[in-house]
């Protein structure tokens, strides 16, 4: 039997797209149902802990976006039928809500976004093939997404994948893949980005070299100086300060454990399915101090495959040759097609006006032959933990460990 590959990534990004291709009948719109948003949040803070706090520890840099991740494969679980659907729902929601309620709580959270933070959704399948119009309607009107046929022995076709995901990242990514493969049935993308200025911007004259105690050795790297008030919280054996954007619906924070013990220790202790309502709820109720802070300016990008981690959380049949059924997927419809690899890429930069971060993430299906007080002092001079928060959705949208502010 011959067996297809599925590529889907996901971009943390939104740019406008227009390819061309057929529009199946559209959808009815969907009702909000706020037991389902309260649900969804549920499920991308428990999905976003165990997918992060599963990779502690596995490279240095480590940043992901969980909820680019879950879109991208909520979207292709659309393509899914029996135990490979079911299985891949309960690892992205926990039980809370089925393939239907996802697709509508998905797209009520996509409809709602600010200018600060864009995400996209496209379909790029080999020309050969086509989709099932049922898949093709639910990816379009619940993930929004553009789809386009492309000849994936061509050259060009890499290219103009990559070029949307420049756009789509506005150029803080250009590229996911090197080359299409003629064995792929369907590249699934998501992008989202997310750029704002800090609430209260440090002063470039007050950026000044300093040693950063990294796990590798020291190294000098430039600091952002500012004093203010900030909402900052001593929890138990670490510091948490919240740097608020111009945008207050999102936030930064930044966690520095004591100096006795490092990271990765630090963050192997917490509950996978507490960690991302704790740091939310700390956001919101921390006390404004006078802080002296010092924090890293720093530029970062991360890849990894996100196979292993995914496996470990309890989606494996949609790896498993012999196991996986997609056939809601194509038409006429195949159940020969495979999960082969899902990649993920991100970028941040840290600088004195703000924060710019993206996540691509790339699943990709392969056919087998187819206050005046004290003055606290919060120097972030060491390995620290840092996360930006949806505090309107409760939900965050990049996790991220920075090791070293020279490692790019």
């Amino acid at each position: 039997m011959r067996r297809h590959i599925l590529i889907l990534w996901i971009l943390c990004i939104l740019p406008t797209l227009a390819f061309g291709m057929p529009i199946a009948e559209p959808l009815p719109p969907a009702q909000h149902d706020l037991q389902g948003s309260l649900a969804f949040g549920s499920s991308v803070r428990q999905f976003s802990d165990k997918l992060f706090l599963d990779g502690l520890g596995q490279d240095a840099n480590r940043m992901i976006s969980p909820l680019s991740a879950l879109l991208v494969l909520a979207m292709s679980a659309n393509g899914a039928e029996g135990e490979t659907q079911r299985e891949m729902i309960e690892v992205l929601t926990e039980g809370h809500l089925d393939k239907d309620a996802l697709n509508r709580e998905s797209l009520f959270y996509l409809s709602r976004l600010p200018e600060e933070v864009s995400i996209a959704n496209s379909l790029w399948v080999n020309q050969r093939l086509s989709l099932s119009q049922a898949f093709e309607r639910e990816a379009k009107h619940y993930y929004q997404a553009e789809a386009a046929g492309l000849d994936f022995s061509k050259a060009s076709s890499a290219k103009r994948i990559n070029d949307w995901v420049s756009k789509a990242t506005r150029n803080a990514i250009d590229s996911i893949i090197d080359a299409t493969r003629e064995d792929m049935v369907l590249y699934l993308i998501n992008a989202i980005s997310f750029k704002d200025d800090w609430k209260s911007p440090f002063e470039a004259t007050a950026t000044a070299k300093r040693t950063f105690h990294a796990k590798s050795g020291d190294v000098r790297a430039p600091f952002l100086n500012q004093t203010g008030f900030f909402p900052y919280a001593s929890i138990d054996g670490a510091s948490l300060l919240t740097l608020p954007y111009q945008n207050e619906r999102y936030t930064m924070v930044l966690l520095l454990p004591d100096e006795e013990t490092d990271i990765t220790t630090y963050l192997e202790g917490w509950n996978d399915s507490r960690f991302s309502s704790f740091l939310l709820d700390q956001a919101k109720q921390s006390k404004h101090t006078r802080v002296r802070l010092s924090l890293p300016k720093f530029e970062s990008t991360y890849k990894d495959s996100l196979v292993d981690n995914l496996s470990r959380l309890g989606m494996r049949e949609c790896f498993n040759p012999m196991q996986a059924d997609f056939s809601a997927l194509l038409s006429p419809s195949s159940k020969e097609v495979v999960i082969d690899e899902v990649l993920h890429k991100t970028f941040i930069r840290v600088d004195e006006q703000g924060t710019e971060a993206a996540a691509v993430t790339a699943v990709m299906m392969r056919a087998t032959s187819m206050a005046p007080q004290d003055e606290l002092v919060l120097i972030f001079d060491r390995p620290f933990f840092y996360a930006i928060l949806d505090l309107e959705a409760h939900i965050p949208l990049f996790l991220g460990v920075l090791d070293s502010p020279q490692l790019r």
